[in-house]
């Protein structure tokens, strides 16, 4: 009788366990890397599965972004975890930070000397920073294509 109180709910769990599927997830970034992930949703023509590239790769690019403010913001990846910024003929280099979604960059000394942060998630781009006067700049970037 004790086994059968710790049996059928473990053998409950298990089987539910063999049922949950782990489904991949698109948080809006490419990833490349050399090995094949086979799919079971792939056409069945034996075509290669797509590739993705894991964050510690990823290549550099330089992207260009119009903002509502009528800046014009030029975007360079820096290895994984920098990006530089070009405003004009300003330039400033952003850390990776913490984000709950998307990529975000902040640095302390910005593109005047003060804080600046690039969040992006996809084609968009949340961009604040001070001025040379001191005054906070919150702008919202749309990628070019």
């Amino acid at each position: 009788m004790k086994v059968r109180t710790w049996a059928v709910p473990a053998s409950l769990a298990l089987l539910l366990t063999a049922c949950v599927v782990n489904t991949p997830q698109d948080d809006g970034h490419r990833h490349q890397h050399h090995q094949r992930h086979e799919n079971s949703m792939q056409d069945p023509s034996n075509e290669p599965a797509p590739r993705h590239e894991h964050r510690g790769e990823r290549r550099a690019s330089v992207e260009r972004f119009s903002c509502e403010n009528g800046l014009s913001v030029t975007v360079r990846q820096q290895g994984t975890d920098r990006v530089s910024l070009q405003l004009d003929d300003k330039s400033a280099v952003l850390n990776r930070a913490t984000s709950g979604s998307g990529e975000r960059y902040t640095s302390n000394r910005g593109l005047f000397g003060s804080g600046a942060e690039w969040h992006r998630k996809g084609n968009e781009a949340a961009f604040s920073f001070k001025d040379p006067y001191g005054n906070s700049v919150e702008t919202a970037c749309q990628r070019q294509q």
